[in-house]
């Protein structure tokens, strides 16, 4: 700067240029020595390399200040300062070059690593060393170098101002403080007006050089500034500026504004998922992170699950979960270097070097729930204070909200797992309030009882009425079933057998709030129960059988040798007594046995009809009642008019009714009155059912051998075989009829045959 400003005085030229010289050529040592330490210190140049470079630039300032080897003979003339260059001239730009090329790689190296403040100030003292330096290069470098004048050295250090402005504004702007401090929204509108004017006024001059002349009343200019003040003042112009001003002076949303905005979107209820994205929003509208993760504690395996894009930092979670231990809950943590400690050294220097600049800790009743971390500002602003304020208020809303979506996930996943464990059961499962109303069941009750979407909250009396009263008692305490086997009336099956279990339901405060019932099908069990009792009985029937055809062969080889004899003895009348004698006795065996057959055996593969059961009885009374008649048994029929329909095989039917029948008739030896019954039953299911009682006036059955009366080969009477009863309980399970044998009253004495079947729908035809 001397050196030039004597260079324009006109006197001792040469001297002075000697001093410009030996000047600029420490610039470039400088210039990469500063880079090399600001705003932290680097390891590339070398400390040797630099001093290096540092002694070459006082040899050639010693050099240009004391010998014309860089340059000499410096004149005024009229075109401006000329010189003549020495040999050591292009040793001096090379070195300048390169020097000041290298300190330019070392900040562009700086500028891509740096984060935060340390990128904020390098951006804008790089800008105008950069700005600074191409100017005086150019103008006291390159063109005397390329044309052999100094026409325009005298502008170079001018660009020094530049150097200066961007220094200045790097300080007010980023050394901690805001410009709100020093430039307010009044002044900003101010200096808008006066650029919008000048704009327009220097415009005006350009375009019409009369402009001043041609004022009337008001000067032109005065016209332009008030309507520029006018426009200023409007709503459209107002926005404007805020958009545009706003974003430099204040940095993006007032933090008032968004703290408001944060409250109102941080308070519902939703996901950790959509509380990670709503948080980032938050955060980005306001601060613009260059990076944003959100970590959060995963319980009770004490892991952390990662709810945003950015990818998460190498370090270790608990490292960082660490530092809440210092101040407990919400925290905020700015990462640098003056809050490093023994324990925290490491965890800081991991968190720099992943680019993190603050970390929050989310936590709530003393327990970490979330960890947020934020990189710098795509602005390269630093975080303020107010920014840090607002970021603790943010935090404080979102630990709120980050427990309430952990716990609402919580609950979903417990919902969710029930509705599962409930769709998997096999077994149906319905739930009632005290109230009675229905409040949740599961696919297998709607199956097994019939339910519907639309029961939900619906009366308890649309269940089967052993599931009701089984619901009622379990809510009174009167009995809680554990396993109990028991039947239902279902629409379309019939009787069902189930295992029935209650339990009752508790609130918090452990007041009763519903009952639960467990109910399992044992159709499947109850059907290879009756495929087993088939397969037995057919073995059975198989030695029954194989007795019967001994019992046939013996009548028959009498038969046989009676007829062999026939052609000698024919006119023997002996022979012939014996025949008339043995004959019709041994054939009489045989109808026996084939009777007895024919009824004992039920006929397989029964083909299910519609089928009317007064008819079917009217006809099996007509065609036994002279048989009964002559053992001295009367057989009554009391059968109503009408009686529902039922689905079965009339040929099973058959043989059902007549064994009861005959054993009725057997259990009267010394006669009466035997009784049949048929009538309609109100079901428990909203369905008919059609009885059918066999009353007879017998000895009864003895109750000790009452649970054996269905086993094969089971019986009382000397001439028995035990098959009756069992096939009729077949014949019964085949129609998915219940047979039972109950006594009657004292005074009349016997037993009561009831066989009940599920009755058609009216108006029901067959496929």
């Amino acid at each position: 700067m001397i050196g030039i400003t004597g260079l324009q005085s006109g006197a001792h030229l040469d001297a002075f240029a000697r001093v410009t010289f030996a000047g600029a050529a420490m610039i470039p040592a400088s210039f990469l020595s500063f880079m090399r330490a600001y705003p932290t210190q680097s390891t590339w140049p070398p400390t040797a390399l630099l001093r290096g470079t540092l002694v070459l630039a006082s040899v050639i300032a010693v050099l240009a200040l004391s010998t014309p080897l860089v340059v000499y003979g410096t004149t005024m003339t009229s075109a401006g300062l000329t010189r003549q260059t020495g040999p050591l001239y292009v040793v001096f730009s090379l070195y300048f070059l390169v020097t000041f090329i290298a300190a330019i790689v070392v900040f562009a190296l700086k500028l891509w690593r740096a984060r935060g403040i340390a990128r904020a100030q390098l951006q804008y003292l790089g800008a105008g060393i950069i700005l600074s330096g191409v100017g005086g290069i150019s103008a006291n470098l390159l063109l005397p170098l390329a044309t052999g004048r100094s026409t325009y050295s005298w502008i170079g250090p001018y660009f020094s101002v530049i150097l200066v402005t961007m220094v200045g504004h790097a300080i007010i702007r980023h050394r901690l403080m805001d410009l709100r401090l020093f430039i307010s929204r009044g002044l900003a509108y101010v200096l808008a007006m006066v650029v919008a004017s000048a704009l327009l006024i220097t415009s005006a001059r350009l375009i019409s050089p009369a402009w001043e002349a041609e004022s009337l009343f008001v000067h032109p200019n005065l016209v332009v500034v008030t309507i520029v003040a006018l426009v200023m003042l409007s709503s459209p112009a107002q926005r404007f500026i805020t958009r545009l001003v706003d974003p430099y002076l204040y940095r993006g949303i007032e933090h008032s504004v968004a703290l408001t905005g944060a409250t109102r979107r941080l308070s519902r209820l939703m996901q950790p998922a959509e509380f990670a994205s709503e948080l980032r929003q938050i955060l980005t509208e306001v601060l613009v992170p260059e990076s944003f993760t959100l970590l959060v504690k995963s319980f009770p395996n004490d892991s952390f699950e990662r709810l945003s894009p950015d990818a998460p930092p190498n370090i270790d979670p608990h490292a960082l979960a660490a530092l809440q231990s210092r101040q407990p809950n919400t925290s905020v943590f700015v990462v640098s270097h003056g809050e490093e400690t023994e324990d925290t050294k490491r965890t800081y220097a991991a968190l720099r070097a992943a680019g993190v600049e603050v970390l929050v800790t989310l936590g709530r009743r003393g327990q970490l729930l979330g960890i947020v971390l934020l990189g710098p500002r795509r602005s390269g602003d630093a975080y303020f204070k107010n920014d840090l304020g607002f970021i603790e208020s943010v935090a404080d809303l979102a630990s709120i909200a980050l427990e309430n979506a952990l716990l609402y996930r919580q609950r979903i996943h417990m919902l969710e797992y029930s509705d599962r464990l409930l769709e998997s059961i096999d077994s149906a499962v319905v739930a009632i309030d005290v109230e009675g109303r229905i409040t949740s069941f599961n696919p297998a009750a709607t199956k097994l009882f019939g339910l519907s979407d639309e029961y939900h909250g619906a009366l308890m009396h649309v269940l089967p009425s052993e599931i009701g009263w089984a619901l009622v008692l379990a809510l009174s305490g009167g009995w809680r079933p554990r396993e109990v086997e028991v039947t239902i009336d279902h629409v379309v099956r019939g009787i069902v057998h189930v295992i029935l279990s209650t339990a009752v339901l508790h609130d918090d405060e452990k007041r009763i709030s519903g009952a639960l019932v467990v109910a399992t099908d044992l159709s499947a069990v109850k059907a290879l129960e009756r495929n087993q009792r088939r397969v037995e009985h057919l073995a059975i029937m198989a030695r029954f059988y194989a007795g019967i055809a001994h019992e046939i062969r013996n009548p028959l080889a009498a038969i046989s040798n009676l007829v062999a004899l026939l052609p000698d003895r024919f006119d023997d009348p002996e022979y012939r007594d014996t025949a008339v004698r043995l004959l019709p006795m041994e054939v009489s065996r045989i109808v026996r046995l084939a009777d007895r057959l024919r009824l004992m055996a039920p006929s397989e593969g029964g083909k299910l009809s519609v089928v009317s059961i007064p008819p079917l009885l009217q006809d099996i009374v007509a065609i036994h009642s002279p048989t009964a008649h002559e053992q001295m048994v009367k057989i009554e029929l009391h059968c109503a008019d009408e009686l529902p329909q039922i689905q079965g095989d009339p040929g099973q039917l058959v043989q059902l009714f007549v064994n009861l029948l005959k054993n009725a008739v057997e259990a009267m030896p010394e006669g009466g009155t035997l009784i049949i019954e048929a009538d309609r039953s109100r079901g428990r299911v909203n369905a008919d059912s059609v009885i059918v009682r066999v009353l007879d006036e017998g000895v009864g059955i003895d109750p000790a051998v009452r649970p054996k009366i269905f086993e094969p080969f089971f019986t009382t009477k000397p001439s028995g075989t035990g098959l009756g009863l069992s096939i009729c309980r077949e014949i019964a399970d085949f129609h998915r009829a219940r047979l039972t044998l109950l006594p009657r009253s004292i005074l009349d004495g016997g037993t009561i045959a009831e066989v009940e079947f599920p009755s058609l729908p009216a108006g029901f035809s067959p496929v």
